[in-house]
């Protein structure tokens, strides 16, 4: 078998229009047919189904598209990797609110303005959302703040993150370092169930934990700090979410005696992935600009 007729086998699964996938490839309707005929042959098993003059993909067929496509995308991506230095492709990446917002948007910029022949699509989600996206296959690479674990999930860490808790209202900045016990009964604002913020936060209060009750919880990040200059009001959030805000003495910092709240940033994959040079290069680009962060 040739890698043409993969190609053209590839292309048909993505798009069941003969014509179509003939004209994009500059060949006649005959050709591709014969091409594909000859795959079938060479494999003594039929790829597509002929119902009413429409190809669909069959048994057979799903199964050899799920080995020979990575083989494939391995080949050509080889072939212009020698064929071109500069890095091309096209990315699509998930990560979780506090990465996503804050650290993500000037690397992708920096990257893409190397890599001009990069492009990269961006989903925020919060930690369980970006690992399903992982799972079903939806994205090539995740970046989490929480300690998910799944059996289809590989991860390593990006690098460690501090929470910070912090406030708005003036009156509580008086103490040098406060007791947990003394914060228990303010207004507690809070990211959704899911959030890896939410659960890095949770996870070391210890006995605390079970007492402290929500005043408020909400979706996103800028949403919980728009309400902290509220009376009472406080939050445990990443030091990347309020640099600017504690820089300008919107926000205010309140350190816990006894407790370090730190948690490690992960980047996580599918474990079946395969990561393309592009890819590889994004991860290591990524990990490296978070050092200096």
């Amino acid at each position: 078998m040739t890698l043409r007729q993969l190609e053209l086998f590839i292309a048909l699964v993505k798009n069941p229009h003969l014509g179509q996938v003939a004209k994009e490839n500059r060949l006649t309707q005959s050709a591709v047919s014969m091409a594909i005929k000859s795959l079938e042959d060479r494999l003594e098993n039929k790829l597509f189904d002929r119902i009413n003059k429409k190809l669909a993909l069959n048994e057979n067929g799903r199964f050899f598209y799920r080995m020979v496509e990575p083989l494939v995308f391995g080949l050509n991506e080889s072939e212009a990797m020698f064929r071109d230095q500069d890095l091309r492709g096209d990315l699509k990446i998930a990560a979780s609110s506090s990465i996503a917002n804050y650290i993500l948007p000037q690397i992708i910029y920096d990257f893409l303005e190397q890599y001009k022949g990069v492009r990269i699509q961006k989903i925020t989600g919060n930690t369980r959302e970006v690992a399903q996206l992982i799972e079903n296959g939806e994205v090539d690479i995740g970046f989490v703040e929480g300690e998910y674990i799944g059996s289809e999930i590989k991860r390593e860490v990006l690098g460690i993150d501090e929470l910070y808790l912090v406030t708005g209202d003036k009156k509580l900045v008086g103490h040098s370092e406060y007791e947990m016990e003394e914060l228990l009964s303010k207004r507690w604002i809070l990211r959704e169930k899911g959030s890896g913020t939410r659960e890095a936060f949770l996870n070391h209060l210890g006995e605390h934990k079970k007492r402290l009750k929500p005043f408020l919880e909400l979706d996103h990040t800028e949403a919980v700090k728009s309400v902290l200059h509220n009376k009472d009001s406080l939050s445990c959030l990443s030091r990347v979410s309020v640099r600017k805000e504690l820089a300008a003495a919107q926000l205010f910092r309140l350190k816990i005696q006894g407790i370090n709240f730190t948690r490690s940033f992960y980047t996580i994959w599918h474990k079946n992935k395969y990561f393309s040079s592009v890819l590889q290069e994004f991860v290591y680009f990524t990990k490296e600009a978070y050092k200096t962060m």
